[in-house]
């Protein structure tokens, strides 16, 4: 139906301090809510990510552009997949579903294209490798998140650090046991998560629209900014909050999807806006907020070599005259 498959992620193991259950991505049995006696598979995939943003102020959201768009496909299946249909999203009910979003530091090589996930390399921790290349991490930050059940790890009040740390390197035999997403050579970690960092709607319920000729469900984080500079990439997690799954999974998590890489910027280097995509002017026909520029935005302030640049000329003119 929909592929993109640069931005499509099976879920994986998870390890650490935010467990969850171990059939994540798998099909689940519901004995309550709107799937009642029903098998139901979910997964999810990025339609769009974000490019780029400034950093937060306060007297200027300034989201991240374009807005983060995650598609939720969900089908009726047996336990054994043999077979399954996707539902007509026409007949879900969407009060109750709930996609989250986490924020993890990633190096800016990824987007430089010094990194191997220029090559696709991209993989759900525990994916096997034939080589083993040195490996980098972030070290800890002092924040857990909340699991499914509503349980915390006794942590440090979190602060958000001005820089990020320095990358810790790896051999291929020595992993963190919270490694939970692997993007070239950078292994992502649970205890590298950013997520306080983030200003805007976490928490969002999907919208039913058109798309290349079909009624879906998409979410769409179209307040999202970050309150520092550098690399990240989300993690999208979707629950269903008035339903509960076979084993007596309350609020069972369907689905779970890392997004792609995306930089902030300083309001000094920031490079500008391009116009709004054909997916964004789609969503702003259904109702949902989002930002629309017919024309490239770029910054006005020199950025870099360019600002260095005009100091030159402009000192070479008063000379000559």
């Amino acid at each position: 139906m929909f592929q993109h498959p640069n931005h499509r992620q099976p879920p994986g193991p998870c390890a650490g301090s935010d467990p969850k259950p171990q059939n994540m991505g798998q099909p689940l049995y519901f004995v309550s809510g709107q799937f009642e006696g029903k098998t139901i598979r979910a997964e999810l995939e990025e339609l769009q990510k974000a490019q780029s943003g400034r950093k937060y102020a306060r007297v200027d959201r300034r989201p991240l552009d374009p807005p983060p768009t995650i598609l939720l496909r969900l089908f009726h299946t047996d336990d054994n997949r043999q077979w399954e249909q996707e539902l007509s999203y026409e007949d879900v009910i969407n009060v109750g579903i709930m996609c989250t979003v986490d924020l993890f530091p990633v190096p800016d090589s990824i987007l430089d294209g010094d990194n191997a996930n220029r090559n696709g390399a991209e993989t759900s921790f525990g994916g096997r490798h034939d080589q083993a290349p040195t490996l980098t991490y972030f070290p800890l930050h002092p924040f857990t998140t909340p699991n499914v059940d509503g349980m915390v790890s006794m942590v440090s009040p979190f602060q958000i650090p001005r820089r990020q740390p320095m990358l810790g390197n790896l051999s291929g035999s020595e992993q963190p046991e919270d490694a939970v997403h692997r993007v070239g050579n950078h292994l992502v970690t649970e205890s590298s998560k950013l997520t306080p960092a983030l200003v805007g709607e976490k928490f969002i319920e999907p919208t039913l629209v058109e798309y290349q000729g079909q009624k879906v469900l998409v979410f769409v984080f179209g307040d999202l900014a970050v309150q520092r500079e550098g690399t990240f990439i989300f993690r999208y997690r979707v629950f269903d909050i008035f339903s509960t799954a076979h084993g007596g999974q309350i609020r069972p998590m369907l689905a779970e999807l890392y997004g792609g890489a995306f930089r902030v910027y300083s309001t000094r280097e920031f490079p500008g806006l391009a116009p709004s995509t054909d997916l964004t002017r789609t969503l702003a026909k259904y109702g949902v907020r989002v930002t629309l520029r017919d024309a490239e935005r770029k910054s006005k302030k020199p950025r870099g070599k360019d600002r260095r640049a005009s100091t030159t000329s402009e000192s070479t003119t008063s000379g000559s005259g």
